[in-house]
């Protein structure tokens, strides 16, 4: 609860909290993904803040899909699957690494892009028991969530 009452603003997203806290000046401390504080060390110029980066850290693997009620309803499945396909190909996790997103396939990435990301242990749903343990544990009523944000209040 210590570190939540200290939030001066807790905004929605991810973009959100990089923008308040380096063009804005608003907070000691940004937690961010690591694509975010690359992306901002590159806009606002590398002597504005340091990242500091874990020892370890959670890999974070964001679901990508298609709604299949969306894309017959527009017409667009073709260009939507062409699209899913293409984030994994050589070409899409090359593109992802020179914009700061780990590669799911480094080898298909530029070696000198790869050297940006430094080295540290992932973690994965998996070293928590997995979704079916975790969801409830940490984010469900009454959970480690919960009890940080009631803290924090």
């Amino acid at each position: 609860g210590q570190i939540y009452r200290h939030v001066p603003v807790l905004d929605t997203g991810a973009r959100g909290s990089t923008t308040t806290f380096a063009q804005r000046g608003i907070g000691d401390v940004l937690l961010a993904w690591e694509n975010e504080a690359f992306l901002a060390l590159d806009e606002l110029g590398s002597g504005k803040f340091d990242i500091v980066v874990p020892s370890v850290s959670i890999k974070a693997e964001p679901p990508v899909s298609l709604v299949d009620g969306n894309v017959d309803a527009r017409g667009t499945r073709k260009v939507a699957e062409a699209y899913l396909q293409y984030l994994y190909s050589d070409v899409g996790q090359k593109i992802a690494a020179k914009h700061y997103y780990r590669p799911f396939k480094p080898e298909a990435a530029d070696p000198a892009d790869l050297k940006r990301f430094p080295k540290l242990k992932l973690v994965t749903i998996a070293d928590f028991d997995g979704w079916k343990t975790a969801q409830p544990k940490y984010f469900g009523n009454g959970g480690v969530f919960d009890q940080i944000y009631k803290k924090g209040q």
